[in-house]
């Protein structure tokens, strides 16, 4: 059959009384202490100024002539100085120049190297279709160079240079060089003729 044990009571007590239950002990605490944060304080305010006066000691130790005023001088003993400083400068200059050992450039050799009798062709591309070739001479005659596009016959295929030129001299054909070379052109130089 079945009980119900929640309507149960407890056997403790014969009296038929429910038992006393004894009241349960809680944590127990004390209340909190104010504390006090004064002793923090002076002790940061105590190192605070400990550290500025070691601080100013160190540092009138290293600078001793600080405090220390300079004897008056006179208006005309400065002008004076000022005066000699002035004319001793003027002395000086001549003295500072420094001799440097300089072969001076003659303007004739560079124009006899100018004048050289050497041709210089500057091949930029070869190429098997014509069209190419005509428009890498179209880029070439617009960075105000002479172009040509020489046919080439090679195993029974024509191939197509492209050469600026001619250049008379070796500083034009470099200058020529330069200019290929700044707009992604890597040519080749060829002598043609030299005397």
């Amino acid at each position: 059959m079945a009980q119900d044990y929640a309507k149960t009571r407890k056997s403790g007590s014969k009296s038929g009384k429910s038992p006393r239950k004894s009241p349960s002990r809680s944590a127990t605490r004390k209340p909190a202490e104010p504390t006090h944060h004064w002793s923090w304080f002076f002790s940061g305010l105590f190192s605070g100024v400990l550290i500025c006066i070691v601080g100013y000691v160190a540092l009138t130790q290293i600078k001793p002539g600080v405090n220390t005023p300079k004897a008056p001088v006179s208006q005309s003993e400065e002008e004076s100085e000022s005066r000699i400083s002035e004319l001793e400068f003027y002395e000086y200059l001549p003295q500072a120049e420094v001799e440097v050992n300089v072969v001076p450039v003659d303007v004739a050799q560079e124009d006899m190297a100018d004048a050289s009798p050497d041709t210089y062709l500057l091949q930029a591309a070869s190429f098997q279709d014509r069209s190419d070739a005509e428009a890498l001479r179209a880029r070439i005659i617009l960075m105000n160079l002479d172009a040509r596009i020489q046919p080439t016959p090679i195993s029974g295929v024509t191939w197509y240079r492209v050469q600026a030129g001619p250049f008379v001299g070796r500083t034009r054909v470099e200058d020529a060089e330069r200019t290929l070379i700044e707009n992604n052109i890597n040519p080749i130089r060829l002598k043609i003729s030299s005397e």
